[in-house]
């Protein structure tokens, strides 16, 4: 009979080892992958600003752009950090919302227009973005391209003009960008089947010819220095004219500018997103509900080992000598998972360096939930084993 006792304790106490091993897994990935402030904890630690301007530096050509742009880009998203993290961190707590079931459906495209693609997180990302330094660029090589052979005169100028013109502009520019934000978005997500929205061209004609004038004015070319400044303007007044009824008198966004497939394709996009999620929180549950089955069943394990042993000092000791083992084992993991993982990340030279001075970061955090609970162990266990040493049962009286 002793023997039988005691082979079933040593099979509850393995079943508890192997338990509290499984469980340790458990516990990590609830309180990591499961947890979506652990997630959005780790994304707002990675400097999105360093790791875009090293991936600048090191895989875009210099030629492709200017230092001066770069150094703008990088300064637009260092500002922009911090409302995009905020955003991404909104989506993600929704999205786990719908993984850890917290609401029925996951609904992508109204997290998206409430996030990352509301109208008010646009109109706050472009009132930090630098107008000019951004698509001054891009906007005089679309205005050259419209110049008359007759005006070739004042090319040379006109990128000064434009610059001043956009300066000038900057405020009434965003907001026409942030006036088509919505119906954008609307259009892109499929929540309308039309897009058309005019921005008036007028205010940019009429701020690039003083703009243009001035220039002129301010140092003729060759040809045009012996003649009247009266004559002159009414000479580039004719000619101005000419040149802006060439252009369209507004510009306008439409389907065809975004391409009337891409709804359809963000729309297959959010679908297979969205069945990929309904998978996900299929065994998001079966999760769950083993991992209460399991704290369950390690709950039973400890009390049928101390029903078994029927004594304060046999069960403590048997219990205490489990969790300080399983403590013992759990440290050597987690000390070589970080070991090897840092090797692991000094082998690869390509990865940047951003990303070498996070993912050190990530797997401390990664691993913290699992040293807390064996640091727990082990002060459980420790005190188990004292208490198995210095309890002395009472006298049986008669």
């Amino acid at each position: 009979m002793k023997f039988l006792k005691g082979l079933v304790l040593s099979l509850l106490g393995f079943l508890l080892f192997l338990s509290l091993s499984i469980f340790g897994l458990a516990f990590q990935l609830n309180y990591t992958i499961l947890n979506p402030k652990f997630v959005v904890t780790e994304l707002d630690k990675l400097e999105i600003s360093s790791l875009t301007e090293e991936v600048l530096s090191e895989q875009v050509p210099r030629e492709e752009f200017t230092e001066e742009f770069r150094a703008d880009l990088i300064n637009t998203i260092t500002k922009l950090e911090p409302l995009v993290k905020e955003q991404v961190g909104a989506a993600t707590y929704s999205i786990y919302d719908y993984l850890l079931g917290k609401k029925q459906s996951p609904d992508l495209a109204l997290t998206l227009k409430n996030t990352l693609l509301s109208s008010g997180f646009i109109v706050s990302v472009v009132d930090e973005l630098d107008i000019p330094a951004l698509a001054g660029e891009f906007i005089s090589k679309q205005f050259t391209e419209e110049v008359p052979k007759e005006m070739d005169f004042a090319t040379k100028y006109l990128e000064d003009a434009l610059d001043n013109t956009i300066i000038e502009l900057e405020p009434w520019i965003k907001e026409q960008i942030g006036d088509a934000a919505e119906p954008i978005v609307d259009y892109l997500l499929g929540e309308s089947q039309s897009l058309r929205v005019e921005i008036p061209l007028e205010p940019v004609k009429e701020s690039l010819k003083d703009n243009l004038w001035q220039a002129l004015l301010k140092s003729p070319p060759p040809e045009l220095a012996h003649i009247p400044q009266a004559e002159l303007k009414t000479y580039y007044d004719e000619l101005y004219q000419e040149f802006s009824e060439q252009l369209p008198p507004t510009f306008e966004i439409n389907e065809s500018l975004l391409g009337t497939e891409t709804p359809g394709e963000i729309a297959t996009a959010l679908a297979e997103a969205e069945w990929a999620l309904a998978q996900a929180r299929l065994y998001v549950g079966y999760f769950q509900l083993g991992y209460k089955a399991l704290i369950g069943f390690i709950v039973l394990l400890i009390l049928c080992i101390i029903l078994l042993h029927h004594q304060v000092r046999g069960a403590t000791r048997q219990l205490g000598t489990t969790f300080l083992t399983y403590r013992a084992l759990e440290y050597a993991g987690i000390f070589a998972a970080k070991y090897f993982s840092g090797l692991q990340l000094a082998q690869i030279p390509a990865i940047p360096r951003a990303l070498q001075a996070w993912l050190p970061q990530l797997m401390g955090d990664f691993l913290a939930p699992l040293e807390m609970l064996s640091l727990g162990l082990l002060i459980g266990g420790v005190v188990l084993l004292i208490v198995s040493f210095v309890y002395k049962p009472r006298e049986p009286s008669f």
